[in-house]
């Protein structure tokens, strides 16, 4: 493997982005790209398999090139270690001087390492992890985190059935992806594509979503006509799923900033949805709606991303505890704004992509005995682990109100 100057300084600036100036990883893989065009299609993957790695291995490629991350070139040397591991050879930069001669530490016993460097995650993660679960469970999370997710699609059944869109998609990209065992929606497919040009993209008739990401609108259990509260739409994945089980009937008002919102909108537009109404929650007059008016309420909390490390392997190193502390405080502030929103008989639906009690089972207990949580009685709630289900990190909680 031979890297050119250009794309070094390439991997080296988003390293800078996600590791210094702590931004999001595929946004900032997505502007390194933008503003270097002229790379083909070899570069271009070169350049998100270096920093995906960077990213995802940083403790342990730390540990095998004896790595101090308060030197000055510790970028570099990362990811000169990347490129060792790659059987590749260093170029002679001034950069890679301190690891020109490196023999990278190979443990004869790679089981025999700590949990924190094998699996390349922080200390506090570490503990957090050990305290939340049982050791063989932690230790099977923390390497289904690390492998490969796959791609998983969302067949819009507003326009086709999901067997209709598989049998296309396999016939035209000879793909052997297949459908979900569990969720009815969801394609499997067995590489990784960029399909955000392809044809059945473009005609919105199927979106880019992890499969238990989509088990959240089932737990909703919509119906036509109903009115869904969103109170945390982000950018509408799960509101555009609750649209299509609605048959396109009945009314979903979707809670966000006006950006992500502005995003929704497109998506619908693309997806063929018609009932959903957006709310910008970052304006001074936001519309105020009635205590019992909603069939659900869906609270896709904003949390840790911590079971989604797979997809975002930065999450890890941008997170901290006193972060995740102010998130529990936030969490818990959207279920006591949004909960009596549902009318009597009516679902409270709480998710997070985390795998964690303290933003799950225990924000669901605190909320069950404050005053308002009283109205609720709990039905079901599971945690769904990315190393018994091969699909993202989550936590779905379903609560009916009472009264």
């Amino acid at each position: 493997m031979k890297i050119h100057r250009n794309l070094a300084i390439g991997v080296i600036r988003g390293l800078e982005l996600i590791l210094i100036q702590k931004q999001a990883l595929r946004p900032s893989l997505n502007k390194i790209l933008k503003q270097n065009n002229k790379w083909g299609s070899r570069d271009r993957r070169t350049i998100g398999e270096a920093l995906l790695d960077c990213i995802r291995w940083k403790r342990y490629y730390e540990y095998l090139g004896d790595l101090n991350p308060a030197s000055v070139n510790y970028l570099w040397e990362l990811f000169g270690v990347w490129i060792l591991t790659k059987q590749g050879l260093l170029a002679k930069w001034e950069e890679f001087s301190n690891i020109q001669n490196l023999k990278l530490k190979s443990p004869q016993n790679h089981d025999s390492l700590p949990l924190q460097i094998r699996a390349s995650i922080p200390d506090w993660l570490d503990e957090l992890g050990r305290k939340s679960f049982k050791e063989r469970v932690w230790k099977e999370e923390c390497q289904a985190l690390n492998e490969q997710a796959p791609l998983v699609l969302r067949a819009n059944t507003l326009k086709g059935k999901t067997e209709a869109l598989l049998h296309q998609l396999n016939k035209d990209l000879t793909l052997n992806a297949v459908l979900s065992k569990e969720v009815p929606e969801a394609i499997v497919i067995d590489k990784h594509l960029n399909l955000s040009q392809h044809p059945f993209y473009r005609e919105g008739r199927f979106e880019i979503q992890d499969a238990n990401s989509q088990r959240v609108a089932h737990w909703v259990k919509p119906k036509a006509e109903d009115l869904i509260i969103d109170a945390c739409a982000g950018s509408g994945g799960k509101s555009l799923h609750i649209a299509a089980l609605m048959e396109n009937k009945g009314k979903i008002i979707a809670f966000d900033t006006a950006k992500k919102l502005e995003l929704l909108k497109k998506r619908a537009a693309r997806n063929g949805v018609t009932i959903i109404e957006t709310i910008p929650i970052d304006v001074k007059h936001t519309k105020q709606l009635a205590e019992g008016s909603a069939t659900a309420v869906l609270i896709d909390a904003p949390c840790s991303g911590l079971g989604v490390l797979r997809r975002n392997p930065a999450a890890k190193w941008h997170m901290n505890p006193k972060k995740i502390e102010a998130l529990l405080k936030l969490q818990e502030e959207i279920l006591q704004k949004n909960a009596l929103l549902v009318k009597k008989g009516g679902l409270l639906v709480y998710a997070t992509c985390s795998i964690f009690p303290d933003e799950n089972q225990y924000q669901i207990t605190r909320f069950l005995d404050s005053e308002k949580g009283q109205c609720f009685e709990l039905e079901k709630a599971q945690t769904f682990f990315t190393h018994q289900t091969q699909f993202d990190g989550f936590y779905i909680a379903k609560l009916k109100r009472k009264y």
